[in-house]
């Protein structure tokens, strides 16, 4: 299933110009989270130069953020608007998304596409992102095909969620030729970007040998990876797997765990309830401690 929410990225992982990595103090301070120098870099360059769209595209972010300030929509949406007025695409993508919002007080939809449009255009990598969601929702063949494009140039600016999406229309056939192949090789290149949804569907193709050559070990790992991060399909996958020892070696007080913590997150497993029904109870205690542990370890690291 393709993720329908938008997409907008921290200003770190937007495309800047090389002088802005290079010799910009303030979008150096950004990055390495001194949020109040950065502001204060940025607004003595607006200062010196009124038309700095950078450093304008700059201290939206710091407000959308609230980075060394407190978060206010509104005064990021004003930055947004002044830089895009002056031709900064990041800042045409960003209030973009900020006219969908309502916190921004300045909901324009109509507007927003046309922003949006403009900056995937560009080649904003995030705003074709969007713009292939947007199209993919009509549900017509030609729109389909626009979004692969679009979703190309996303893919190609790093956007784990696009090549996700990429893997998936290939599996289905949906905007380009049907092929596992071409899904593996999506799949694959999304898991290394630490996608979650691409490391359990690769996750699978390994274990089936579907597009990809079979592999159970590298499956498993990949199902231990995503459990981990608090997937619940992924840990009852891998509970499963450790039930059989397909992969993993077999372990029943493991895949006990992995199944309270899927169940925990309301997915289901009547053969695995049965599995913990048949440990002892001190068994069933150290399944529970673990299972826990991995809940609260799960949330913790959770984005």
């Amino acid at each position: 299933m393709l993720s329908v929410g938008l997409l907008l990225l921290p200003l770190a992982s937007l495309a800047l110009p090389a002088a802005a990595v290079e010799r910009d103090l303030a979008y150096a301070a950004y990055q390495t989270g001194h949020y109040r120098r950065a502001l204060t870099e940025a607004l003595k360059r607006i200062e010196a130069d009124s038309s700095d769209a950078a450093a304008m595209t700059l201290v939206g972010e710091l407000y959308r953020q609230g980075l060394g300030v407190p978060p206010n929509q509104k005064i990021a949406t004003e930055w947004y608007e002044r830089a895009a007025a002056r031709g900064d695409i990041n800042a045409t993508y960003a209030l973009a998304i900020a006219l969908l919002d309502d916190a921004g007080g300045r909901r324009d939809t109509a507007r927003a596409g046309t922003l949006l449009r403009q900056a995937a255009a560009a080649g904003n990598a995030a705003a074709n992102y969007n713009l292939a969601l947007a199209l993919l929702a009509t549900g017509q063949p030609e729109d389909d095909a626009r979004a692969v494009a679009s979703l190309e140039i996303a893919a190609k600016g790093g956007i784990g969620d696009a090549m996700y999406a990429l893997g998936t229309l290939a599996k289905q056939g949906r905007g380009l030729p049907r092929s596992d192949v071409v899904a593996a090789e999506w799949m694959a290149k999304a898991v290394q970007t630490g996608n979650i949804p691409a490391e359990v569907e690769y996750a699978i193709m390994l274990f089936n040998g579907a597009g990809v050559a079979r592999d159970e070990t590298a499956a498993a790992k990949l199902f231990l990876r995503a459990a981990g991060k608090g997937n619940p399909i992924a840990q009852n996958r891998i509970a499963r797997l450790y039930q059989i020892g397909r992969g993993i070696p077999p372990d029943s007080i493991e895949a006990a765990a992995w199944h309270l913590a899927a169940r925990a997150r309301g997915l289901d497993d009547p053969a695995l309830d049965q599995l913990f029904d048949r440990l002892t109870p001190e068994q069933q205690g150290r399944a529970a401690r673990l299972a826990a542990s991995r809940i609260e370890g799960a949330a913790l690291t959770s984005p």
